[in-house]
């Protein structure tokens, strides 16, 4: 597997036949929302977060995958880091003005490495934001998965402080439900906090 950073938000992952094998992937198995497509995008941003430094759960990131004789091709692209300035002229010929639509919310993921963390959250954090919430665990980490509606940003901005990461990839979310342990939502993710309250 070769990984070239062509800058500070575009990688570029080559992987040859014999590295697909030894990667035990069948391209012809990663049809879009398999849980292979997701186990093999999972395992190539970790790599590449781990070899280069570039965080590829930070912001939107859009991935593009090119086959060839030798194998496949992926470009991995973060968008919306450079906006290109508009000068005083073509800002005076601008005729028409329209409304951009409004984006859905993103998914967030914080992680919790000990249950303690965890629970210390759920208990601090406001009601609302935890009955949105889902709680996975994968690996010895807890994943508490929401959709960061503007209404619950404070609240969801509070829950960063007991995290020891966060992400906001759908991909990511989605191998977290595909893979992991869900352990409450909504409801029953309210009524857990509730009990834990009395026993702080």
């Amino acid at each position: 597997m070769r990984i070239e950073r062509l800058n500070n938000d575009k990688i570029k992952v080559t992987l040859t036949t014999a590295d697909l094998i030894n990667l035990d992937i069948d391209v012809k198995q990663l049809a879009p929302n398999s849980k292979e497509l997701h186990a093999f995008l999972f395992h190539i941003m970790e790599t590449i977060r781990e070899e280069t430094g570039f965080n590829p759960y930070s912001g939107q990131v859009v991935v593009e995958a090119t086959p060839s004789r030798e194998g496949i091709s992926i470009m991995v692209s973060r968008l919306g880091a450079k906006l290109s300035k508009i000068s005083k002229e073509q800002f005076s010929k601008v005729t028409s003005i329209k409304a951009k639509k409004k984006e859905t919310a993103k998914t967030e993921i914080f992680y919790f490495h000990n249950f303690s963390d965890m629970c210390a959250a759920i208990t601090e954090v406001d009601e609302k934001v935890i009955e949105a919430g889902k709680l996975y665990s994968l690996n010895n980490t807890y994943c508490f998965i929401i959709k960061g509606e503007s209404k619950l940003k404070k609240g969801i901005n509070l829950m960063s402080e007991f995290s020891a990461m966060k992400s906001d990839n759908h991909i990511q979310a989605e191998y977290i439900k595909e893979h992991g342990k869900f352990i409450a939502g909504h409801k029953e993710l309210l009524y857990m906090a509730a009990n834990l309250r009395r026993f702080t």
